[in-house]
């Protein structure tokens, strides 16, 4: 396959903002590369097969004073050879109509018009509206006309159905029925699609003419999940943490690694196990936090990974044991011969309800209208 610059004819620098944002994992907190400041750092980043953090925090200031919050990507442009694999996944002829669910900085849908070319349209649905005016302005001095909408992408853009391709470039937990709707029969939607509990999927779904749609799973993901499907997390309080449910897990570390191993188990619990979001913290060298959250139902559980002691202590608090949960999904994982994600297949009714299947093993997803 040609390198991905070879198959990207629209280059990304005229599209990345003058301010942008670098991740410091030593510091945990990510440094403001100015154009105008600092343009070798700016033009490197750009120039990188990587993502590049275009907004923290849904644009809201810092007001550069000391704080406890934790600063949060909300929108960016995405690793430029992920860019290139996933245009080549949603198949974009000539002529083609495309819906794409996150405009981001315009770079992308400036490709896909570069695909469609003349007889073609590509619409593009951006939440935010400074993200949405600056891809705008970005794309009119590239030459390129999509049509960017300022709205919610969960909802489309029905004044130019029929799409033959809809693209999400943020991460969902449910496919939005209105991306169905507004597809032909025999249209294709890729999208990064994942639970709450896990990493996403590069997930490629066929509109029917019925009003379903099913595909499989693909290439582990991480992107930015649509802003009203975003997952929470809980911190319980010293009192809650005090009257918290304590056992211990008898789990060896691989055990425990492959439920939070995306290419293990991690995908199947977070089939098995709903509204559970799992997060991962090394807090030294020897100790690691792995903590399942239901901000829904107020329920938490913990595992305290201790290097040189064994069994782990376990917490849970809330109404749901969601530990107890997590461990009867990897169990089954395991008896059901540890399936990888790119074995299961995905199904949207006509109704909407979301359902996978393995060979001889079919359920339906608790998801909820609008999640």
């Amino acid at each position: 396959m040609p390198d991905w610059r070879e198959r990207l004819a629209v280059p990304r620098a005229a599209f990345i903002p003058a301010v942008i944002w670098d991740y410091e994992p030593e510091t945990d907190e990510f440094t403001r590369i100015s154009r105008d400041s600092d343009p070798a750092r700016w033009h490197g980043m750009v120039a990188a097969d990587q993502p590049i953090t275009t907004q923290l925090d849904d644009g809201q200031p810092d007001d550069g004073q000391p704080h406890d919050r934790t600063r949060v990507p909300s929108s960016s442009c995405s690793q430029p050879s992920l860019v290139a694999d996933m245009l080549d996944a949603l198949d974009v002829r000539p002529g083609h109509r495309v819906l794409e669910i996150g405009t981001g900085t315009g770079w992308n849908a400036a490709l896909l018009c570069e695909r469609v070319g003349g007889t073609g349209q590509v619409v593009s649905v951006e939440i935010d509206p400074v993200v949405a005016d600056n891809a705008r302005r970005a794309l009119a001095a590239s030459g390129q006309a999509p049509l960017v909408i300022t709205a919610d992408g969960a909802a489309g853009y029905p004044p130019g159905a029929p799409y033959d391709r809809v693209l999400a470039t943020a991460s969902v937990r449910a496919i939005a029925r209105t991306w169905i709707e507004q597809s032909r029969p025999g249209g294709r939607i890729l999208a990064p699609w994942g639970t709450d509990y896990g990493e996403d999927a590069l997930t490629a779904l066929e509109v029917h003419a019925d009003g379903s749609a099913s595909g499989s799973f693909g290439q582990r993901l991480a992107f930015m999940r649509m802003r009203g499907q975003r997952r929470g997390f809980l911190d319980p309080a010293a009192d809650e943490l005090d009257d918290a449910e304590r056992s211990s897990t008898a789990r060896e570390p691989l055990e425990l690694f492959e439920m939070v191993d995306f290419s293990a188990a991690s995908f199947t619990i977070g089939l098995r196990v709903p509204d559970c979001y799992l997060t991962v913290e090394d807090t030294d060298d020897a100790h690691r936090l792995i903590e399942l959250h239901d901000i829904r139902s107020h329920s938490w559980a913990r595992v305290t990974m201790v290097r040189g002691e064994h069994p782990w202590t376990v917490h849970q608090l809330g109404p749901r044991r969601l530990w107890d949960e997590a461990d009867t999904a990897y169990s089954w994982w395991q008896d059901a011969g540890k399936p990888a994600p790119d074995q299961y297949e995905l199904t949207i009714a006509a109704d909407g309800a979301h359902s996978v299947r393995l060979p001889g093993r079919h359920w339906r997803l608790p998801l909820r209208p609008g999640s």
